[in-house]
């Protein structure tokens, strides 16, 4: 069975001209924009070998790798926080008990809605005038946490809740209670299930730990590469450069460790994991 979804109607011999014609206008534009910024740039001296000189320097990489290993370092702690408070936030969404589930809802909302820049200013202002003179390191990972942790919280609800019935229901016929049964049974098949959207969820709290920058005090990729394009002002570009290489490729090898996670519970369970959007082999067009 064909399990491809078409989002409008394919297009005539017209109207693939017609998107021929627009791809290779879009491209010349592109291309045009492209030359026009790298002649730009080479006026300005930003392809001269002494731009490139600091390179060569160990100290110069030895920097850029402390702080990238203090990015990795604030988002590995942020997602297992994020991970640990989560699972039971999801457990209180699924309460049967208005008292349990209301508030854990809120949390959920607030959270979900407030931009991380802003939870981060609340975390480095608030907290220090309410007696928590924590590090920036911490107000960073409190910050991306909170956020994070709403939105694992509905995965697990999500992922919770598209198990089938009877799970639950054989779990309660061999004595388990409602805690036992989502704790040993109900949550490490759902977290099975969610583990693409999980790593897809590293990949933003990764991409969060930027916003550090705002915060003056905390030595991270972007701050190395400011602070080497200041004491190198003709390899700023450079430096820049190199921390958005970097990024680039530990997103593209987190998405892609997503994607083979995927492919894997596809093959398992025949069914598409929680958070993909695919469609299952066995669903009707």
């Amino acid at each position: 069975m064909n399990t491809t979804t078409l989002l409008f109607e394919a297009p005539g011999p017209r109207g693939r001209r017609r998107c021929r014609l627009f791809e290779i206008i879009s491209w010349a534009v592109l291309a045009g924009i492209a030359y026009l910024v790298i002649q730009t740039l080479d006026k300005r001296g930003a392809f001269d070998a002494a731009a490139w000189q600091p390179l060569g320097q160990l100290g110069v990489w030895r920097q850029l790798g402390v702080g990238l290993l203090n990015n990795v370092r604030a988002a590995v702690v942020g997602m297992l926080l994020s991970m640990f408070f989560g699972c039971f936030l999801g457990w209180g969404l699924l309460s049967g008990h208005k008292i349990v589930r209301y508030p854990c809802r809120a949390f959920t909302d607030l959270f979900n809605g407030i931009p991380v820049l802003l939870l981060l200013f609340f975390t480095s202002l608030a907290l220090p005038a309410w007696g928590l003179p924590l590090t920036d390191f911490w107000f960073l990972v409190i910050a991306l946490s909170l956020y994070s942790t709403a939105v694992i919280a509905d995965l697990v609800r999500a992922g919770v809740q598209a198990l089938p019935r009877g799970e639950s229901e054989a779990a309660a016929a061999l004595g388990f209670s409602g805690l036992q049964s989502m704790w040993l049974i109900l949550l490490p098949q759902a977290l099975r299930m969610m583990s693409p959207a999980l790593v897809s969820q590293m990949v933003i709290v990764f991409k969060g730990t930027t916003l550090a920058f705002v915060l003056g005090g905390y030595f991270d990729l972007l701050r190395a590469a400011t602070v080497l394009g200041a004491y190198y002002s003709r390899s700023l570009l450079q430096a820049q450069g190199i921390a958005a290489v970097a990024f680039m490729l530990i997103n593209i090898a987190l998405s892609q460790t997503a994607a083979a996670i995927d492919r894997r519970e596809r093959r398992r369970y025949g069914v598409p994991p929680i958070g993909t959007g695919s469609r299952s082999p066995g669903m009707p067009e």
